[in-house]
């Protein structure tokens, strides 16, 4: 019997999107096919520091308390290639005897973190560097999505409908924004649309410091809330009559790429913030990770597969999901999300989160080819072995992992 490979799931994280990261990270591990995989658990705490351990599986002991810290393993990630070929975490312990080296291996591992350092393509990077075999985006993706302009300029330039938008960077400490200086910007970015504008921090997800401005009082009062959270922030027209649409997409064995159901979130609110995606009841308190079994994205009030979409505004929503995804060569389970005017049927697309809360099972489970959760973590984790063979196999593999060139003469 063949023996079952080990999927190292890495959750949490430096980033504000933190909690809602533990919910998605152990999500994947309950789902997980346990006849074929050995789930590991490495949580990564506000501090930057590595740990493993069963105890990290239980929803109950977060936030992480300190008397938990006994039940687990600090560890850090080998970086170089071991003689048996598997990436391995190393831990180290002071005895009587001097320091102790430990080592766990695993076979692959999966980003589930949100946000900076995670999604963005630093933690990919460090992965794709040590040759080490893992699941979603590779690192260019991650990086290009995560900046909300780039991305924005590659679906400009692939002919994707987007929201004009000004970019603007932190002004210098103790610089003011200047209101003369703003209406120039506007008006050479947005000619004659006038407020309302959001504004939302260049590289966070989750709709982390995104905030209306109905005047330009409230636009610098916005952009000075969402400097703080990002170096640089982008300013874009508010659509009248908002609906928002989501829709995940993904890549068959095949090269084929397929898509979601299409999702319509139901709010009370005039924006879908953080607080209303993740937070209880809007309110401050921590994720809904803390109130028992949550689904947290997944618990999000939302219609399905909308009855009244129309053909040519979901074909525009399939059409562009699946050419962002092929333009940006993305991976995993990859949820894109789309704006709409509903009074003019006007759809524009938005952003493209490559580690979505929950991995946006919740959308394939109401697929037309419906996949459960257990399917999609096979799919990804299957995908994760394929790509990152496909990149080890393009170089001749000589002593320690290193490539050795041949010369010709």
């Amino acid at each position: 019997m063949a023996q079952k490979k080990v999927i190292a799931v890495i959750f949490g994280g430096r980033s504000v999107e933190h909690d809602v990261s533990v919910l998605t990270g152990l999500q994947f591990l309950e789902a997980l096919d346990p006849g074929q995989y050995d789930g590991l658990p490495i949580y990564v705490d506000p501090l930057g520091q590595w740990w493993t351990g069963d105890a990290l599986t239980k929803r109950a002991h977060y936030p992480l308390k300190s008397d938990k810290h006994k039940d687990l393993r600090q560890v850090m990630l080998d970086l170089a290639t071991p003689a048996n070929g598997r990436p391995q975490l190393v831990s180290f312990t002071k005895g009587l005897m001097g320091e102790k080296r430990t080592v766990v291996p695993f076979d692959l591992m999966v980003p589930a973190i949100h946000g900076s350092n995670g999604e963005d393509g630093s933690l990919q990077g460090m992965l794709e560097f040590a040759d080490i075999p893992f699941a979603g985006c590779r690192s260019l993706g991650a990086a290009a999505t995560m900046d909300k302009v780039f991305a924005k300029s590659v679906a400009r330039a692939g002919g994707i409908n987007v929201l004009p938008e000004l970019a603007l960077t932190r002004p210098a400490k103790g610089t003011f924004l200047d209101p003369d200086i703003l209406e120039g910007q506007l008006k050479g970015a947005f000619g004659d649309i006038a407020f309302p504008y959001i504004v939302k921090p260049c590289n966070l997800g989750s709709s982390v410091g995104v905030g209306k401005a109905d005047d330009m009082d409230g636009l610098i009062a916005a952009l000075m809330s969402a400097f703080r959270l990002d170096s640089r922030v982008i300013v874009e027209p508010f659509v009248a009559n908002l609906t928002e649409y989501n829709i995940a997409a993904r890549r068959e064995a095949s090269g084929a790429i397929v898509t979601s159901a299409i999702e319509r979130p139901l709010r009370e609110a005039e924006l879908l913030d953080f607080k209303n995606k993740y937070l209880a009841g809007g309110e401050p308190g921590g994720p809904k990770l803390d109130t028992g079994p949550s689904e947290g994205m997944a618990s999000l009030n939302r219609e399905l597969n909308p009855a009244d979409l129309k053909p040519e505004q979901e074909r525009f929503i399939r059409d562009s999901a699946s050419r962002m995804f092929d333009l940006l060569s993305l991976g995993g389970s990859v949820r894109i999300d789309f704006l709409s005017n509903s009074e003019s049927g006007e759809l524009w697309l938005n952003e493209v989160n490559t580690i979505p809360g929950s991995f946006a099972y919740f959308l394939w489970e109401a697929a037309a080819e419906p996949m459960t959760f257990l399917e999609l973590t096979s799919a990804i984790v299957e995908e994760g072995f394929r790509l990152s063979a496909d990149r080890l196999g393009s170089t001749d593999k000589g002593l320690g992992g290193a490539t050795i060139f041949m010369s010709k003469d």
